[in-house]
This record gives structure tokens, C-alpha cells and sequence, in this order.
């Protein structure tokens, strides 16, 4: 079984009604930390319930659902003997932000035999299943609903059962859609049952139950169809908000860091209320070196997605040092979390070797984030390049696509080696983005000097600017004309030259424009002024061109251009014929590394479980 974290609150964290009244709420969270010494999670640690350990023990037979055995089972959270066996409700909170059908499920069921369980709520894809067991019947009693909606915000679902004498309730949405009639429950002997919550990601091998499963709450009385509705907005404007947890001081964005020189690094963070913090840091522990952030804890703070991002930048470090901090916030109440003690270290000088990690579209999957943040952190880069879609839609109406799933896989590795990002078309309106980043220049764009190369990172959702006589396009004809740096490496979102399938036309009916014709035309400049490597996602597989120049390919004089958008996005394919320009194709989750020693450049590609798949040495 995987290892998760479970958050449990009792009784009214949401400030419910007296008759309101619930056994249990539990809050589930994947356990993304990294391993070994590195091992920090931002603020209070959330652990499982301590579970007895038996010298031998045996695992109750799991249910199988929609054909699928469970790919993970949580059990012991709750004192059977203590549920209601009349009126009460069941509720479930719920994203599902991935193309593949996965399922998860809620059941009071025997821990011995292979019988039906007491009762079960689920949903597998589109799904929802209602299955009771009464005294009128041998058999279970079942009911089935086909979600036909829209989910909140494309991606949540809220599930509510009610549970009456004579007949049991479906919720959606906080609406009834569906009734069963029913007799009276089967009665049950506490010793025999368990209730188990258990997830079905066979087409999601990497993904946590916790990633789909954010709440699983049971109400001993049943909840009236006024109380299912406010229960849904209140679970509405924690996510509108960001809020990772209803009632705990927690970060729900960061310690990130971005933006790293020789001698500064910027540090960014969000908590789910108004504090202050005290940012500790220094080349040893202790650390002694302090700066003090303040915030007014005003009105207009309170409930306001954004305003609880505080920014730093810790200036006068010295060059190609490794350095310590941690972050202390406190909020008005005076309740204090801490990051615990995390590492970054600053540029070396120009002739330092240095090497750096490359991934793209990170967007819906923090399982797939996790597998490569963990395998990043194994290469221990200098920092990492983003090439875009950081989010799938992150734009100012979709926060959580930040806090619930960018942060959540990524942060144990972005708070420890900075990243310098591009905005995708999942940023577009750079609205988010710019408040979590803390980086130079304007409308998306900007440059960076790291060793003897230069880095000039564009944004493509502006295409109109990367024609020439644009703004952007003559600002990087400027910024490359009088770059001095050996190695000149271009990122962007957007591709100039891909085999994808069916972005640029149907390759499967006709010809593909084999890129985006509008991205092109500032190639040009790519050629002019020698840039070694363009890196670019959107489309979410891999492939490395060979040397291009002048639409044709020049092994000695070429720009080398390397689609890298595997880092979480919904996988997609090729053209059936190989492109002209293709040197390397790969269809699977990936990142890659490039280290930079002088007038050499070595390039690896690796796949989500640590593969390499494709290796290129450059020599100046």
C-alpha cells in the first residue's frame, strides 16, 4: 500500500449546526516529500494514525470495482462500533483532473468474507454507484447514476449520500438527483466490518488515492438537502481560495524559489491566512542571518485568493555558495509553522561547470510531478528551466490548478533549486503566474546570464510578437546581438518545429504544417545569431531535431530544437511518418538534463522511472 497522509478533524472545523454533528472528517494528501535528509514538508507534518504492528497479519479481501482491483486500500480510521446505523450521511470531495477512467470508493464491508458490503459509495469515471444492504433482501440494493454535467470547475465533484429509514438520498453538487427506496439496514456486527476507502487507478499507475479523494466526511444524523448544499460551498471557497486544509495554519504555496544569480535568489511563499514570517539563512546551521517580513493583518486580507503571497529576495550571498534558510510565519493568533530547514546555493562564476534540468507541462498530474521532481533531485542541478503549461489553466479563475496541484507535486524539489519558468498557454493571462514568480522584465519575457551561457526566455502566447518589427522579437535581436556568452539556449512554450499528430493538421487524413508557421518566423533570428538550443512543450511527448537551418539540415551550422513537454500533461502521439527533421521521438512522461563544462554540452533524456532514452555531446 502506498503511503499517504491523512488529516483528521473532529466535530466543527467548519463551524456546522449542534445538530450537525459528524463522527469523522478526514483529509487526505498524497506524501510528496523527498527522501533521505531532504525530507521537508512546509509547515505542521501530517501523519497517518499510529496502526498497531502484528508480527503476522493478513489483509482483508478487497472489493473489486468496475473490474479493477483497488490499487490502494486505507482501513482502521474509524472506530466501527461507533457509526450510525439509521439516519446519517455520507459526503465526498473529489478532483479528477486526468483523461484516463479512474474510480475511488467509500464502504463499511467484512474484514473476513467475500460478501457484499454494508454499504458503499463510489464513482469510476462517470460512474456513481449506491449499494445497500437491508434486512428485506439477501442481496445488496443498487442504484446507479451517469454523471452527465459538467463538473465544478471542470474537475470537482461533490458526492452525498443521505441515509433515512425508508429510502436513501443521492446528492451531486449539493442537489438531490437521485432516491432508493430501502428497508431497514442490515444489522451488522461491529467486530466483523471495517469501513475502507480504496482508489482504482489502473490507468493511472503513479496516482495516489489522495489525489482524487481530498475529503471523506461522516455525519452521524441525516443532513437535510440545505446542509449537503452549504456543506458544497463552503468546500467551494477553500478551493476558490487556494486552501489546501479548512482549519490548520498551513502554506499552500511554496517555499519556492526562483530567479537564482551569483549573488541573490528570490524566495516565494503563500499561507491560507494573513502572517508575517521571520526568513532564517546562512552558510551553516544554525542559522544566525534573519530578515523580518511584515504583513498588515487587515480586513481585506481575510478570504482574498492571492493576497497571503509574500516575496523575498535574499541578496548580498556569495558566488557558487551553498546556502541554508527556513521560513517561520505566524499569523495573528500568534500560531507559528515553520518550512524546516531547506538548502539552494547560488551561481557559480563564468567558468564554473554547471548543469541544469529541462522539464515542460508539468499541468494536471502531481503523481507524474512527484516521480520527476524525486528523479531531478537525484542530478542535483543548479536550477531547472520550465518550458510552460506549469498549470493545464491556471489562469486568475482557477487558482487551485496552483496550490491543489503545481505545488503539491513540485514543491519538494522547487523549494531547494530554483526554477527559472516560461508561461504557456496555461498562463496565458500570466495573472498567477506573475504572483508566483519573481522574475525581470515585462509582459512574460526576460534573459538570464548563468556560467558562460545566456538564456533568452520568451513568450510565446504573444505569436504576433514573434514576427519580425515586434516588440518582442526585436527586443531578443537586441539581447542576442550583444549576448558575449559561449552557449545561447532559447525557451519558449510553443513549437517551431514538431511531428505531433494533429496540432498543426490531421496528419492522419493529410499533410502537417510539422510546427506552428507563426512561431517560426523568428527562427531567423535563432540562426543569425548562432543559438545552440531552442527548448519548447505544448506538445506532450519528445523529440530532438537535428541541426535545422534555413528549413534544411546543417550538422555543422544548425539550431538543434528539443520538445520536452512530458513533464504531466495527457500524453499525446506522432505523425505515422517520420518527420524530416526528427532525430529522437518519445512517447512516455520524460525530462532532461543538460550540463555545461566549458566548450562541451552533454544532453540526457530520461522517462519517468529513471531511463535514459536519448544522449547528445556538443563540443564548442
Amino acid at each position: 500500500m502506498k503511503v499517504f497522509w491523512m488529516l483528521v478533524f473532529l466535530l466543527v472545523h467548519f463551524s456546522l449546526p449542534a445538530q450537525q454533528s459528524y463522527p469523522g472528517e478526514w483529509w487526505f494528501w498524497p506524501d510528496y516529500t523527498l527522501p533521505g535528509r531532504a525530507n521537508n514538508y512546509p509547515g505542521p507534518r501530517i501523519l497517518p494514525p499510529e496502526t498497531p504492528k502484528t508480527t503476522i497479519g493478513q489483509e482483508s479481501l478487497p472489493l473489486i470495482f468496475y473490474g479493477e482491483e483497488p490499487s490502494e486500500r486505507v482501513t482502521g480510521f474509524i472506530d466501527v462500533a461507533s457509526l450510525p446505523t439509521e439516519g446519517f450521511t455520507l459526503e465526498m470531495w473529489l478532483v479528477d483532473h486526468v483523461d484516463q477512467p479512474i474510480g475511488v470508493l467509500a464502504a463499511l464491508k467484512s474484514k473476513y468474507t467475500p460478501t457484499e458490503p454494508a454499504w458503499l459509495l463510489g464513482i469510476y469515471d462517470r460512474e456513481i454507484v449506491l449499494s445497500v444492504k437491508t434486512d428485506a433482501s439477501p442481496f445488496a440494493q443498487l442504484l446507479t447514476y451517469t454523471v452527465e454535467k459538467k463538473a465544478w470547475k471542470k474537475y470537482w465533484t461533490h458526492l452525498a449520500v443521505s441515509f433515512e429509514k425508508s429510502r436513501v438520498l443521492l446528492y451531486l453538487d449539493g442537489e438531490p438527483v437521485e432516491e432508493m427506496k430501502i428497508g431497514k439496514l442490515k444489522p451488522f456486527d461491529p467486530a466483523e466490518m471495517e469501513v475502507e476507502v480504496a482508489s482504482y487507478m489502473k490507468n493511472e499507475p503513479y496516482m495516489d488515492l489522495g489525489n482524487m479523494l481530498k475529503c471523506l466526511r461522516l455525519y452521524e444524523t441525516k443532513q437535510a438537502a440545505g446542509d449537503i448544499k452549504n456543506s458544497f460551498t463552503r468546500l467551494q471557497g477553500m478551493v476558490e481560495e487556494g486552501r489546501l486544509f479548512p482549519a490548520r495554519f498551513h502554506f499552500n504555496a511554496g517555499p519556492y524559489l526562483n530567479y537564482v544569480t551569483q549573488r541573490s535568489v528570490n524566495v516565494i511563499w503563500e499561507t491560507d491566512r494573513p502572517s508575517y514570517a521571520e526568513v532564517y539563512y546562512g552558510k551553516a546551521l544554525p542559522l544566525t542571518d534573519k530578515v523580518v517580513v511584515d504583513m498588515t493583518f487587515s480586513p481585506e486580507t481575510k478570504g482574498s485568493p492571492g493576497k497571503n503571497i509574500h516575496k523575498l529576495v535574499l541578496d548580498d550571498l556569495e558566488p557558487g555558495q551553498q546556502y541554508f534558510y527556513n521560513i517561520k510565519a505566524i499569523d495573528e493568533n500568534g500560531n507559528v509553522i515553520e518550512s524546516g530547514n531547506l538548502t539552494f546555493a547560488t551561481a557559480g562564476n563564468e567558468n564554473t561547470p554547471f548543469s541544469f534540468a529541462v522539464i515542460g507541462d508539468t499541468e494536471a498530474r502531481p503523481h507524474i510531478n512527484d516521480r520527476i521532481s524525486k528523479l531531478v533531485w537525484d542530478e542535483r542541478p543548479n536550477f531547472i528551466v520550465i518550458v510552460g503549461d506549469l498549470t493545464d489553466g491556471g489562469m486568475e479563475h482557477h487558482k487551485f490548478e496552483w496550490n491543489y496541484e503545481y505545488f503539491q507535486g513540485m514543491n519538494q524539489l522547487t523549494s531547494r533549486i530554483p526554477v527559472f519558468p516560461v508561461a504557456g498557454n496555461g498562463e496565458q493571462d500570466l495573472y498567477w503566474y506573475e504572483k508566483y514568480h519573481d522574475l525581470p522584465g515585462k509582459d512574460g519575457y526576460y534573459s538570464f546570464r548563468y556560467g558562460n551561457a545566456e538564456f533568452f526566455m520568451l513568450n510565446s502566447n504573444l505569436k504576433k510578437e514573434f514576427a519580425p518589427g515586434r516588440e518582442q522579437y526585436m527586443w531578443l535581436e537586441e539581447k542576442l546581438k550583444n549576448s558575449t556568452a559561449l552557449w545561447k539556449f532559447v525557451a519558449h512554450h510553443h513549437a517551431p518545429y514538431s511531428a505531433d499528430e494533429n496540432d498543426y493538421g490531421d496528419s492522419w487524413k493529410g499533410a502537417s504544417a510539422l510546427g506552428d508557421p507563426g512561431i517560426r518566423k523568428i527562427v531567423p533570428l535563432y540562426e543569425k545569431y548562432k543559438v545552440d538550443m531552442v527548448f519548447f512543450g505544448h506538445l506532450h511527448t519528445y523529440q530532438r531535431t537535428l541541426p535545422i537551418l534555413e528549413d534544411k539540415i546543417n550538422e555543422k551550422n544548425g539550431v538543434v530544437y528539443i520538445q520536452g513537454g512530458g513533464g504531466g500533461g495527457n500524453l499525446e502521439d506522432f505523425a505515422p511518418s517520420r518527420a524530416w527533421f526528427s532525430a529522437k521521438t518519445y512517447r512516455g512522461h520524460h525530462y532532461f538534463t543538460v550540463t555545461v563544462s566549458g566548450s562541451r554540452l552533454e544532453f540526457k533524456m530520461y522517462d519517468s522511472e529513471g531511463r535514459m532514452k536519448d544522449l547528445l555531446d556538443l563540443v564548442k
